[in-house]
């Protein structure tokens, strides 16, 4: 194989560095080729990041900003896949694809190239074309995790390191099956992991699971590596430690922008009512509810629990509101009940507003607020009016604040931009440190690693300054763009919903 791409969602450094994590290939590769931190997008989530990885493109021109999106109703639910714009598949003759999320009902226009997809699929047989299913390693190939075994996280960690062995023997025997040109395997589950650290009592705890599960995704990258010229391992985000929660909403609702719709008494309500006046009198206690909290999210009663911690938007009565990750939307002529007629004034008032909330100390809660024309290069009708970035070490929720203000103490392990980068084989240079790469330069610089020419729609670059070929760059004409083809089949596209809105609440992304 000429070059592997090896992701590993949601990993970074930081947390290498903190846990004292010393994963031999991850640092082999680090230390011996080019390496460094890689930017994520807005937002730094896995569907929009790992979609701009696969076009070359920011979420403002592909179109997936978040990790739901919301009608013109307002009513909200998962996106679904990008089927507009040519992906890395329909480049790449001669590639194996394996566990690439948001790519589900997409067939490659690239010759002898083959496609398993991930999050957005229904199940590993939606995921997984036909004559892939005919591997020895399938039937025992896992796509998502059973988040019923979070309540015990022994027995979860063992999991998640069982499903990421999986996944290398399913990678490994398509890759020596169909002897690609190019290949890409997603391990999903340090991200997966990086989520259930906030249910641990102290750091040492912590390490000691997650060093578990990342020397297992260690020694799976290393086999996999062992059939490539070229590797470069990737992740889509990063993950740090967060100390404050940023409830926007609450915010906005005590500015006057929206409003809250009332809603009927419901037992959970009143626990969690009950849980936030005790909290506001005591750290301790408050910490204690944290710790339940988080430990029971994962389950069915977690999921009730966290609905009564979330108000209920009345979204035609409000200006404007967050959905997920600092993301603001106005209530303009795109919804059925616009309240706002100068849209631009009010974008203008948000976002020097956002930008001055502070904690109790007077830290900013976030480091930029930027218009969407500033944060994407070709931003669509769609995308949020305003992203608001946050600051290290906080993030924004949509769970209501439990001590009344708009920034609330938390222990937390969330996303954060920086994710890593690096790469070693002849393609690529010598122990040299990577600086200011985006996740969006990815594939143009894969492209060019090949001797393939560029898209002229790429909103990446390719980054020379790695490699150690010296060819010039070149650009393919409109028209010989790749076009995007899509899958024919029976898959109900509403029971596929049912499933990924499921996946989505495990994760908190929808009520």
């Amino acid at each position: 194989m000429e070059l592997l791409v090896i992701g590993l969602d949601g990993l970074s450094y930081n947390m290498l560095d903190r846990f004292g994590i010393e994963p031999e290939f991850i640092d082999r590769v680090t230390d011996d080729g080019v390496s460094g931190d890689l930017m994520s997008v807005d937002t730094p989530t896995t569907l929009p990041a790992w979609t701009s990885f696969q076009t070359g493109k920011d979420p403002g021109s592909h179109g997936l900003t978040n990790m739901i999106t919301q009608a013109p109703d307002y009513e909200t639910g998962p996106f679904e896949t990008n089927t507009t714009d040519a992906a890395l598949y329909d480049f790449v003759d001669d590639a194996v694809v394996i566990n690439l999320p948001a790519s589900v009902g997409r067939r490659p226009a690239a010759e002898n190239t083959h496609l398993v997809s991930a999050m957005l699929a229904k199940d590993k047989a939606d995921a997984t074309p036909d004559h892939l299913q005919d591997l020895a390693s399938y039937e025992a190939y896992i796509l998502d995790h059973d988040k019923s075994k979070k309540k015990r996280p022994s027995v979860y960690f063992n999991h998640v390191c069982e499903i990421t062995e999986r996944r290398r023997d399913f990678a490994r025997e398509a890759f020596e099956t169909y002897d690609p040109r190019f290949g890409f395997v997603l391990f999903s589950t340090p991200d997966w992991a990086g989520h259930l650290l906030s249910n641990f009592s102290d750091d040492e705890e912590r390490a000691g699971y997650y060093e578990q599960l990342i020397s297992v995704v260690d020694s799976c990258a290393a086999d996999l590596a062992e059939l490539a010229d070229n590797v470069v391992l990737m992740s889509d985000h990063g993950f740090e430690k967060k100390t404050h929660n940023v409830h926007l909403n609450d915010w906005l609702a005590d500015a006057g922008y929206l409003e809250v719709e009332s809603e009927a008494v419901r037992p959970q309500h009143v626990a969690v009512a009950a849980a936030k006046a005790v909290g506001k009198r005591s750290d301790w206690i408050y910490e204690q509810i944290r710790r339940v909290y988080n430990y029971i999210i994962g389950t069915d009663v977690g999921q009730s629990l966290q609905a009564a911690a979330e108000s209920e938007v009345d979204y035609p009565a409000s200006q404007a509101w967050e959905l997920r990750y600092g993301c603001v939307f106005i209530n303009d002529e795109r919804f059925d009940h616009p309240s706002v007629e100068d849209p631009a004034a009010l974008r203008a008032e948000l976002k020097t507003a956002i930008a001055s909330i502070t904690d109790s100390e007077g830290n900013p809660a976030f480091r930029d607020v930027l218009l969407a024309e500033e944060a994407y290069k070709d931003p669509g009708e769609w995308a949020p009016d305003l992203i608001a970035r946050p600051a290290p070490g906080r993030y924004p929720t949509m769970l209501d604040s439990p001590t009344g203000e708009p920034v609330s103490p938390t222990n937390n392990y969330n996303h954060r931009y920086r994710g890593l980068i690096a790469a070693e084989g002849p393609a690529f240079e010598d122990n040299e440190t990577v600086e200011g790469m985006s996740i969006v330069d990815v594939l143009p610089t894969v492209l060019h690693v090949l001797g393939q020419s560029q898209s002229p729609e790429f909103d990446g670059r390719v980054r020379e300054d790695l490699l150690t070929i010296d060819r010039e760059v070149t650009t393919l004409n409109h028209d010989a763009v790749p076009r995007p083809r899509v899958r024919s089949d029976d898959t109900d596209q509403d029971d596929r919903d049912d499933v990924v809105e499921s996946r989505l609440e495990d994760l908190g992304y929808i009520e």
